[in-house]
């Protein structure tokens, strides 16, 4: 019964944090790169994250891909965000 509970926290707290996460992830391209070696994200999506100037840009259109890609693929950004950004992650927990 708790991994049903817990399966779904990693979706709620990408969507329940959006706008912080926009603002603070900074290695937008490591988590791109991770997504993308996971098939969670497409090449073409990839080239666009990487065009963008800044990122914040990146970010949001990150999550374009995450909204289109369901659950699933934000719960592996989600664990991808605890392994590569810990610290934000926890900080961001205790709000």
């Amino acid at each position: 019964m708790a991994q049903a509970t817990n399966q779904g926290k990693g979706s709620e707290f990408v969507d329940k944090h959006r706008q912080q996460l926009i603002q603070r992830i900074s290695s937008v391209m490591e988590i791109a790169d991770c997504l993308l070696s996971k098939k969670m994200i497409t090449g073409e999506m990839y080239s666009s994250i990487s065009a963008a100037a800044i990122s914040q840009e990146q970010m949001r259109i990150l999550y374009k891909s995450l909204d289109s890609g369901g659950r699933a693929v934000k719960e592996e950004f989600y664990n991808i965000l605890k392994e590569k950004q810990r610290f934000l992650v926890d900080d961001l927990e205790c709000i």
